[in-house]
């Protein structure tokens, strides 16, 4: 497929424009578009804020990055200056992330679209006006930070956030009559569309892809496997644990924050070496364990850190069956 008529100029004036300062600020911005950086976010309302806000932000955001990964294999529009074999030039972001940027495609911007989402939706929930100026500013940095770093043309971004604001706006709008229909499902039923809408999904891109299981966004699969173990981590958590996000001082929800992301990062890393003998990276077996691997740190973030910080003092339970 031919690349489309996108503004190469704007992109080619950016790059010949760039300084340290504003690269660092937007390397900075685009952090908080990446997994690691809805993470952080997601994991600081939830351990000390809303419970409920946190997991429907985190769905929310999940469902737009799978839908993103999709988007892009249909487009298949290349990213910049992939044409000309100069993106390892024009591009300012690490070796390992230009060889894994390079593998996939442009349209629409999966950071201006999953970001616009997320923040959208926080902003229609938080009441608090100096969280709604930050939602705001972080939508329109991380979308701003792409085009800067060289890595998508402004039209994705304008793209990506125009579907991620679509998507966040039916997600406000029937976020209750859905929540309300899955809770009437059974836990098992809830494990198995969670299992089979994660396959579906993965088929679905390897076909888009032309039946090849090399150059899939990773995405897919990080999402995919994250908000299964949101599915199967948040009743156990209300049934075994039902920690109070707003229990205990300043200093204790600062300290169980750190340790729901210690927790994270320790269960990634460490089934990230153990997985590592698997040889290639886009193989099957290394797809489906590292569906696995994104399964089980949702899993440890959503109810075994909360489960740890309950036994040691950092967080009180309420009454199973409060929110």
């Amino acid at each position: 497929m031919s690349p489309l008529p996108f503004n190469m100029a704007l992109m080619q004036f950016l790059a010949d424009h760039r300084t340290v300062f504003l690269t660092r600020f937007f390397h900075a911005a685009t952090f908080f578009g990446d997994f690691g950086g809805y993470i952080l976010v997601a994991t600081l309302i939830y351990v000390a804020w809303n419970k409920q806000l946190a997991i429907r932000l985190s769905v929310l955001v999940l469902l737009a990055s799978s839908l993103n990964g999709v988007l892009k294999l249909i487009v298949k529009n290349p990213r910049p200056f992939i044409r000309e074999g100069t993106y390892l030039s024009k591009w300012v972001v690490s070796p390992q992330s230009a060889a894994a940027l390079a593998t996939e495609y442009s349209t629409p911007s999966g950071h201006a679209m999953a970001s616009s989402a997320f923040y959208s939706y926080l902003y229609a929930c938080a009441g608090n006006r100096y969280v709604r100026v930050i939602a705001v500013m972080a939508i329109v940095l991380i979308g701003v930070s792409r085009p800067y770093l060289g890595v998508h043309y402004a039209e994705d971004v304008l793209i990506g956030w125009a579907i991620g604001l679509s998507v966040a706006l039916l997600w406000i709008r029937y976020a209750e009559a859905i929540c309300a229909a899955w809770s009437r499902l059974s836990y098992t039923q809830q494990i198995g569309i969670a299992v089979a809408a994660s396959l579906a999904l993965w088929l679905l891109t390897i076909a888009v892809n032309g039946w090849r299981i090399d150059g899939q966004p990773r995405e897919a699969l990080v999402s995919a496997g994250f908000l299964t173990g949101i599915v199967i981590a948040r009743p156990l958590e209300l049934r075994m644990v039902n920690f109070d996000p707003r229990s205990s001082n300043a200093a204790a929800k600062t300290l169980r924050y750190l340790l729901s992301i210690a927790m994270v990062i320790g269960a990634l890393l460490f089934l990230d070496m153990a997985f590592g003998m698997i040889p290639g990276k886009f193989a099957m077996l290394g797809s489906m364990l590292q569906y696995v691997r994104f399964t089980a740190a949702g899993i440890v973030s959503i109810f075994l850190a909360p489960l740890l910080f309950t036994r040691i003092g950092l967080a009180k339970s309420m009454p199973i069956g409060a929110n």
